[in-house]
């Protein structure tokens, strides 16, 4: 299967290959993360600088598991000026740009968790 967001290849090393494994994480990545999304959402329309690094600080982590670590570094950049309360129309636009990548994300572990039923 060929992805253009994850890299399967962290998680499969983390799980020791187990399926059953793989697939609780994938559906807790994709069931815990679109939420955590929009509460990042809110916080920067809300222009709120600490929940912003704080919400981006969260997701970051989840996003190394699901090998989407080009992702990971935008989120630790939009962390980062939120902790420096710099660039608001830069976080705004690396955001905006970063729900589409997630949106390809969610798509491509939805087939992935087809596979493995």
């Amino acid at each position: 299967m060929n992805f253009k967001e994850a890299n399967m290849r962290y998680l499969m090393d983390l799980s020791g290959g187990e399926p059953s494994i793989i697939r609780e994480m994938v559906q807790l990545f994709v069931i815990q993360t679109p939420g955590h999304l929009e509460q990042l959402a809110g916080f920067i329309e809300n222009r709120d600088w600490e929940n912003i690094r704080s919400m981006a600080h969260h997701i970051k982590p989840t996003l190394s598991y699901m090998g989407a670590e080009d992702m990971r570094i935008v989120l630790q950049k939009i962390e980062r000026m939120a902790e420096e309360k710099r660039d608001y129309e830069q976080v705004v636009s690396e955001f905006s740009l970063l729900r589409q990548r997630f949106q390809v994300l969610f798509e491509e572990l939805g087939a992935y968790l087809a596979t493995l039923k």
